[in-house]
């Protein structure tokens, strides 16, 4: 009876690893109190701590940025989440925001870090 309690908790705990993938990269976000979870379809920009830009974890450059967000986005998807590490230049953050800002119909949301 034993054997069988630990074989199905096993499974849960195996089974559960799948469940929290997340198509980021992998940055170290700055932390607020009023984080709110996102549940709708997006389009993921990352900027790792090296300045690396990223669109759905696909390397770009800042200049080519505009014209891929705007081929990703439509009216059902015209969410853009901004995950930038916490010692990325803030004035190279602004730049990324200031070219997402300049498409028409685009919404903006820059991911951070829930304080417990």
């Amino acid at each position: 009876m034993i054997d069988i309690i630990f074989s199905i908790l096993a499974f849960l705990i195996i089974s559960s690893l799948y469940l929290t993938r997340v198509e980021t990269v992998s940055v170290e976000l700055p932390k607020a109190s009023n984080s709110i979870t996102q549940n709708k379809k997006f389009v993921n920009i990352s900027i790792d701590k090296g300045g690396s830009l990223f669109i759905n974890k696909k390397r770009t450059r800042l200049q080519e940025m505009r014209v891929k967000v705007v081929n990703l986005t439509n009216k059902n998807k015209n969410l853009v989440v901004l995950n930038a590490d916490k010692n990325v230049s803030h004035g190279y953050v602004i730049s990324v925001l200031d070219v997402l800002r300049s498409i028409d119909g685009l919404k903006i949301a820059i991911s951070t870090k829930s304080i417990d």
